[in-house]
């Protein structure tokens, strides 16, 4: 089990930029603006052949609002988890008085936590002479670094992983987990449901648009399968984001897409599916990932024993040759059928990675074409000999005809739609490629 260091501290005191430094990469959005980092940030890192879980957090800030007090919560869940802690200050603006309430707060309620005090943005020897000073306080010996420049960052990372009784042992088992993000435009529940699926509040819920920043990894298991699930920020129209820490966001959007297996893409009952839903799917089909649709808010729909079917053969026609996309009507609140969404995405990642041989292939092409030979609009005959699935981490199929030219779109459609319903492809992007033999 890998060590979990936790950063805590009050907004704006570097701690982001302290996650990005030790894990040498930008993981977490850096902006000069208090309060970008909301909920917890956990990535995996090595120091020195050593491996951890580094948790970036909202800042310490306990004032009255929905959001704060939500950022509070989340931080002291943080330290609950945590190792080892460690309490970052900011040498230019000097210890202030949430500092020290902090400082209080962790001697008193987690004082069997190891806890590491660490003074940011030491840049020169004069601030450096000005975080001397911040000792006399009375806290413990601080570890003087530079986040931005990296300066004693070092040290504290040896003496942070040197404080764990078992060292990390080399050649852990590679990330076997089903990789699912969690996606859609703001506000139609995404948290909600990681938390349905969690058990817990591992993530913030609020009704303000835009609460979930960057993208957050959470494990949990089911039926002995572990998963990873990637709650993401709310996906605007491009011209309604604003230019810095939401534009960021919604490129680590995109990002999540590329490392997920399958995408789970929530839509709000009440509002149906609109162009910006269909734009996130696309964006999914383009990225060759599973695809699952949730319906969710459902237990808010007034309803009758036809509505879900009406419902369904809308969304049907609306996704046009998207159709294949399976859906699912989910309530995050009340938990109704979000593990029923599990098991089929669970279906969607296993059947994607699928090989199927190239004698049940062209078993399968043979019974095609007798129930429907195809025409040409030429009238020359098109001929197709074999086909064959190549190597690639999603469906592609190889089929080897006379003349690729000949191939229609109806045909194709049809072999699709075959194609999926033999070789069980619900939910899967796929490429067929007609090749001259």
């Amino acid at each position: 089990m890998k060590p979990l260091i936790a950063l805590v501290g009050r907004p704006n005191v570097g701690k982001s930029t302290l996650f990005n430094r030790i894990l040498r990469q930008r993981s977490a959005i850096v902006d000069s603006t208090p309060g970008v980092t909301r909920d917890r940030h956990i990535c995996q890192g090595e120091w020195q052949g050593k491996q951890f879980l580094l948790m970036d957090t909202g800042g310490y800030n306990p004032e009255d609002d929905t959001i704060s007090v939500a950022m509070l919560e989340q931080t002291m869940k943080a330290i609950r988890e945590a190792d080892a802690v460690i309490f970052l200050v900011d040498v230019r603006s000097g210890l202030t008085y949430l500092d020290l309430d902090i400082g209080r707060m962790l001697h008193k309620t987690f004082r069997h936590k190891q806890i590491f005090f660490a003074v940011n943005k030491v840049d020169n020897p004069q601030l450096a002479l000005d975080a001397a000073a911040v000792a006399g306080t009375g806290f413990i010996h601080p570890y003087l670094i530079s986040a931005r420049d990296g300066s004693g960052v070092a040290d504290l990372l040896d003496a942070v992983l040197d404080s764990f009784p078992c060292p990390q042992a080399e050649g852990e088992e590679g990330d076997d987990s089903i990789k699912l993000a969690v996606i859609g435009r703001p506000n139609v529940g995404k948290s909600s449901l990681v938390n349905a699926l969690l058990g817990t509040d591992r993530q913030i819920v609020s009704d303000i648009p835009g609460t979930t920043r960057d993208a957050i990894d959470s494990t949990f298991r089911r039926n002995q399968q572990e998963y990873t699930l990637i709650d993401t920020a709310g996906l605007r129209k491009r011209t309604k984001i604003d230019p810095g820490i939401e534009y960021y966001s919604s490129l680590r959007t995109e990002k999540a897409l590329e490392r997920c297996d399958v995408a789970l893409v929530l839509i709000d009952a009440q509002h149906g599916l609109e162009n910006q839903d269909m734009k996130i799917i696309n964006m999914v089909v383009e990225r060759k990932k599973g695809v699952l649709l949730l319906v969710n808010k459902w237990d808010l729909v007034e309803k009758d024993s036809k509505t879900s079917k009406q419902f369904s053969d809308i969304l049907s026609r609306q996704l046009g040759n998207l159709s294949y996309i399976p859906v699912l009507f989910i309530s995050a609140l009340t938990r109704k059928n979000c593990y029923r969404a599990i098991d089929k995405a669970t279906e969607i990642a296993v059947n994607r990675l699928q090989k199927i041989t190239t004698s049940s292939l062209n078993r399968f092409l043979q019974e095609a074409l007798a129930e429907k030979h195809p025409s040409t609009k030429s009238g020359r005959e098109l001929k197709i000999k074999y086909m064959t699935q190549i190597e690639a981490p999603y469906p592609v199929f190889i089929l080897f005809c006379n003349d690729p030219e000949l191939v229609e779109n109806n045909f194709k459609r049809f072999l699709e739609k075959r194609l999926r319903d033999h070789f069980h492809l619900e939910g899967i992007p796929m490429t067929m490629r007609f090749a001259r033999k």
